[in-house]
Parts: structure tokens; sequence; C-alpha cells
């Protein structure tokens, strides 16, 4: 899906401060799942490089709608989560074979690369963002549950709905996990703005500090929780050992930084190991080349577990 120069130089000299910019080089700079994101690099003009997310079409995270992302970007502009500066927006499909959003380039690495990385750092910036205030930033595009339980059904459905594309309806494991999340659904809770997929490699830092948190095309109202859940899954999945999930360390860090106590985990985490369960199939078929890094075994003993604490 990486464009060649000649077809965006055109569309990009119409952006104000662009008109005289030339392409020198367009370079994929990540393999996975996410939309599509570019490294432009300009030979001409004070900016050296931008960013270019284009749209994928089919993906773990399926449907993509990058506009929508541009939209989230945009508005998180005015409050105190650092992001890219949205620079333009196509909506057609025309210019470059899918819609597109162009950015400007944060020359920060990501936190599984940055050595000054520091996951405090990190823990306090996902905190933030599940502090803003999503009303006032005119987030209620992104749709507003009428509750938290409406909110974790339109996830849970959100997830059901891929599962067909990555050949797993119907898997008993899955389908029994989904009824058994169903049935569990919390009662109580928050809603708030959540990124939807909070995974390190989506934090840069700069001296020690987030200098831009990307890629928000699962950004969502709904239970912080949600954010949570992920980290406390994944961290399962590298072999953190499996026990109370309001002891794991990113759930100690996150009360800490948030200053509230954030709730039973225990819902949120099974959640995500499901998730990621139905993931790994649509990995394997959409992964853009790439094999999931753990395995579809691993995932469905820890999910197991984590469905025991619901009963």
């Amino acid at each position: 899906m990486v464009p060649r120069p000649a077809d965006f130089e055109p569309w990009l000299n119409r952006l104000p401060g662009f008109e005289d910019a030339r392409v020198g080089s367009i370079t994929a700079v990540d393999g996975g799942a996410s939309n599509v994101t570019c490294r432009v690099e300009l030979l001409s003009g004070t900016v050296q490089r931008v960013c270019l997310r284009l749209q994928r079409e089919r993906g773990i995270f399926e449907p993509y709608d990058v506009i929508r992302e541009g939209r989230v970007i945009a508005a998180l502009a005015a409050t105190d989560v650092p992001v890219p500066r949205l620079l333009g927006m196509e909506p057609s499909a025309e210019p470059l074979g899918a819609p597109f959003i162009v950015l400007e380039w944060v020359d920060a690495p990501h936190m599984g690369l940055a050595p000054d990385a520091d996951f405090d750092a990190f823990t306090r910036m996902v905190a933030r963002i599940h502090a803003v205030d999503w009303q006032a930033a005119g987030l209620a595009f992104l749709g507003v549950p009428a509750s938290v339980p409406e909110a974790l059904e339109r996830d849970l459905a959100a997830v059901e709905a891929r599962m067909p594309g990555f050949g797993c309806a119907g898997e008993p494991l899955l389908e029994d996990a989904l009824s058994r999340l169903r049935a569990t659904v919390p009662a109580e809770g928050r809603l708030a703005l959540c990124q939807g997929d909070i995974n390190v490699f989506n934090y840069l830092f700069r001296a020690g500090e987030v200098a831009a948190v990307v890629d928000w095309e699962q950004a969502r109202i709904s239970d912080p929780r949600v954010d949570v859940g992920q980290l406390l899954a994944l961290s399962l999945l590298k072999g953190a050992p499996f026990g109370p999930a309001e002891r794991m360390p990113f759930a100690v860090r996150y009360r800490a930084a948030a200053g509230a106590d954030p709730g039973d985990l225990r819902w949120f985490r099974a959640m995500w190991l499901w998730q990621l369960a139905v993931i790994h199939h649509g990995w394997r078929r959409y992964g853009n080349g790439s094999a999931p890094w753990y395995s579809l075994e691993q995932a469905s003993e820890l999910l197991l577990m984590a469905l025991a604490e619901l009963d």
C-alpha cells in the first residue's frame, strides 16, 4: 500500500506551507496490522519529513476508519495529551488508493526502543488520557454509550463481528468465553476516553517522558478498565505469573497514577485474553506477513484461568 512519491506530491502541495514541497521517498515504518504508517522524506522546504497514514482494508482491528482517527487526533490537540499535529485529511480513495491522513513527524522512538523510556511515565500518560474531558474536547462523535454495561457490550460486539472474517466464528472456546463475558458484564464503572490500544509501541519517548501518543484508531468512550485490562493480559502472555489482577504491577502503578482505585479488573483481563485469542486468528490472516509473537495455546490456557475467576 506504499504510494509512489509522484502520486502523493500533488496532493501535499495543496496544503498550506507545503506548496513547493518535493517528495523524495515514502517508506513504510511498521509491519503491524494498524493503519499503514509511512515516513515521507521531503527534499525542499523547512519541514524535512511528514507522516502519512493510509487506511488499511483488512486487519486485526477492522473495520478501519482513518478519517475518524484524524478527527480524534485533531480534538486531542487542545488537551494535555501530546499527539502529532494533524496537517490534513483525505477521505477519498482516489489519490492514493485509500483514504489517508497526514501528520507531523515526531522524531522520537517508541517505548520498546527508547533507551530512556520510563514505565511510570507511560502509566501516568494512560491515566491522563482517561482523565480527558472528552465532552469539552468535542469527542462525543465517537459515540456515547448510555451506561458502562452498554459500552462494554459494544466492545464485545465489535470483536465478535471480526470473528467470521478471521475464520474463528464457532470456535468452542471463543464462543463459550463470549457467552460468559456477556453474562458477567460489570454493572458499575465510569465512562472515559479510552485509547483502545495502549501497547507500549504507541508511546513515543524523549528525555524520559512521553513525547507523543500515536495510533488512535481504536479510541472510544468506554470504561477505562478496558485499557488497563489490555496491559494485564499482555503481561501474562509475556510471562508474568497469573495472580490477582489488582496486584499485577501495571494495576498497582495505574492506581497510583490515577489517584483512585479503578475497581475490579478481573472481567477486563479476561475480556482482553479472549480478544487476544481472536486477534491471533486475524493476525495469521492479515498480519502483513508477520507471525503472532504469542501462541494460541498460551492465550487459550490463560483465558480459561481468567474465565474461572468470573464464576
